[in-house]
């Protein structure tokens, strides 16, 4: 029989997160519909969700790809922190165009947070393994740093030395630079005071209807 899932049971869709949603809806007109006036843009720089283009020998679904390790979490003596890169998960010989896990965040126009989850979640930021963390840090640091412009959002007081952590950068050679510090004032701006959504310090109230009409 014919396909009966999908958008307009063509079968388009399942490889898609969100495939009933306006993203799939999207997707599909544009990779059948009107073919002709669409263009590819680079995911890392538009709809970044600092993936790893590569499947490894962690995990070779490339539905599901895992991060890239940094070399200060890598141990020799177990599998878990001794994984390798291998093929492009789009196919191609090198897609290192794609490193979204890498691509800084200086030249991202757009971020997707499904993949390192919502910044008022305030995740635990003790310890990072990949590349894939070190970025979503950085994408949340810029999420808070936005808020902090809103007027009346000011950075809630925090010690440097209320939490004692690993805080990791990018350096500008595709490095990463790993020290101690408070990582919930680096990243968060003090706006996570602590691990968990229950510490997460919410958007003073606005009066709307103040706000002129155009």
């Amino acid at each position: 029989g014919g396909k009966t899932t999908g958008w307009f049971k063509s079968g388009y869709g399942k490889h898609i997160w969100g495939s009933m949603t306006i993203q799939g809806l999207l997707g599909y007109y544009f990779d059948h519909v009107d073919r002709e006036h669409s263009v590819e843009l680079n995911r890392c720089r538009y709809n970044n969700i600092a993936d790893n283009a590569r499947v490894s020998s962690f995990s070779r679904n490339a539905k599901f790809p895992r991060g890239t390790l940094i070399d200060q979490a890598r141990n020799a003596s177990d599998p878990r922190y001794n994984y390798k890169d291998f093929q492009c998960r789009d196919g191609r010989a090198n897609c290192d165009d794609v490193d979204c896990q890498r691509f800084p965040i200086e030249k991202t126009r757009l971020v997707h947070y499904t993949y390192c989850k919502s910044p008022l979640k305030c995740h635990e930021c003790n310890f990072m393994e990949t590349y894939k963390e070190v970025t979503c840090y950085a994408f949340i640091k810029e999420w808070f740093r936005v808020r902090s412009t809103l007027t009346g959002e000011d950075k809630p007081h925090m010690e440097d030395d209320a939490f004692s952590t690993n805080v990791q950068w990018m350096r500008e050679d595709g490095t990463v630079d790993v020290h101690q510090g408070n990582c919930y004032k680096e990243y968060t701006m003090g706006f996570c005071q602590g691990n968990g959504r229950h510490n997460y310090v919410s958007m003073k109230h606005r009066n709307m209807s103040l706000l002129p009409d155009n």
